[in-house]
């Protein structure tokens, strides 16, 4: 206690004023001293940084999917490869086992929100008295119709990102030994897309529920398939995903920085 030198009232240590008469005890400010961080303080510091370092990668994340999306994605918001010129032996490419199984109600959900996935195949004939054609169908359906024809069976599709462009660099083939086809492939209906042309075409496939198999070849059923060809998929949502980062990103980050500045200026005197 400090006594008043002008009446003698006791008054406290820290007080600038006495608590009677009002005089002047002490010229001197009273100053806080600086509180030393707590385990609580250091834990919420220690969060604090992990949310940063997750709102860097959030952001990076959703700053690398907006690339893809203005980089890589058609006007029709197809993430699609460039042009891979193909020049095979046999009557058939065929690419096997594209297998979906998706739950009824799941299905749903997203037909209602459009779709879970969209494929597209692009060819062009690189010989212009031959019409190329596509086609997708169910395994069931095509197995009997390719069992004695000669095709080349992809095992392996291998893409490449190269200066902002989708490659389709090489393909892995086993040929299927055989004959001729038994007829043309328009000739049949199983058919759940399909497209044929010897110029620029577009064959675009929303998958439902089973196992498919895709399949290019000549339109007359001829052997030998020179060709350009372009593989796409579109997925719903993937316009979203990098949006959805960045805005969780920033808030992550926003709520980590808040924490740091709140919990550092509390120790401060």
């Amino acid at each position: 206690m400090t006594d008043c030198p002008k009446c003698g009232t006791p008054n406290r240590d820290e007080a600038i004023y006495c608590r009677s008469c009002g005089a002047r005890v002490q010229d001197k400010l009273y100053v806080k001293p600086r509180e030393s961080l707590g385990v609580i303080h250091i834990g919420i510091i220690l969060v604090a940084i992990v949310m940063l370092i997750t709102s860097f990668g959030l952001i990076m994340g959703g700053t690398s999917l907006r690339s893809i999306q203005y980089l890589l994605v058609d006007d029709d918001g197809f993430l699609i490869s460039d042009p891979a010129e193909i020049d095979v032996s046999g009557y058939a490419i065929v690419l096997e086992d594209m297998e979906f199984d998706i739950d009824p109600i799941a299905w749903r959900w997203f037909q209602n929100r459009g779709g879970l996935l969209t494929f597209k195949i692009v060819t062009e004939s690189n010989d212009p008295n031959t019409d190329i054609f596509v086609g997708i169908a169910r395994q069931q359906d095509l197995e009997n119709y390719l069992e004695d024809m000669e095709y080349q069976r992809v095992l392996d599709t291998n893409f490449e990102l190269e200066n902002y462009d989708l490659t389709l660099r090489d393909s892995d083939f086993v040929l299927h030994p055989g004959g001729a086809p038994s007829a043309p492939p328009l000739v049949h209906s199983y058919w759940v897309a399909h497209g044929s042309s010897d110029d620029l075409q577009e064959v675009i496939w929303e998958p439902q529920a089973g196992n498919y198999y895709a399949v290019i070849m000549n339109a007359d059923g001829s052997e030998g398939i020179e060709a350009d060809v372009q593989i796409g998929v579109k997925i719903p949502f993937f316009r979203n995903i990098g949006n959805i980062l960045l805005t969780a990103g920033a808030i992550v980050g926003a709520i980590g920085a808040m924490m740091i500045y709140f919990t550092l200026k509390r120790s401060q005197p």
